[in-house]
């Protein structure tokens, strides 16, 4: 009786949130530089391939997450401090200012400083 019903709360639980959430969830706290897939699965306790067969059947990938979260992070490095660039870009995991120019135009449309400016301006 206690496990079925432990079963069914699991199940529900399982449901509510995805792995992709989890990796999500996970990725807000970890420090990007240097994270892998490995380091993600031992997170959401399963292994690499199990993660990212997983993450495909979730219609998503690790690769996507990552970006996902490095563009969170940046943002809101951007957004609360007055690191300059050269700071923030081995916070996000990427190897230096003309990476994040480059990922932040790709993301937002317009480079960090414009970014920084637009929001500053608004604030």
């Amino acid at each position: 009786m206690h496990r079925a019903y432990a079963d069914r709360l699991l199940r529900e639980l399982s449901a509510s949130v995805t792995l992709a959430e989890r990796v999500r969830q996970w990725l807000d706290h970890a420090p990007l530089d240097g994270t892998g897939l490995a380091d993600a699965g031992r997170g959401v306790h399963l292994s690499p391939r199990t993660l990212r067969r997983a993450l495909q059947e979730e219609g998503t990938s690790w690769r996507a997450l990552l970006d996902a979260a490095r563009h969170r992070r940046a943002r809101r490095l951007l957004e609360t401090t007055d690191l300059p660039l050269d700071r923030i870009a081995p916070l996000v995991g990427l190897s230096g200012a003309t990476a994040l120019v480059r990922a932040f135009t790709r993301w937002e449309g317009i480079t960090p400083g414009a970014y920084r400016a637009r929001d500053a301006g608004s604030a």
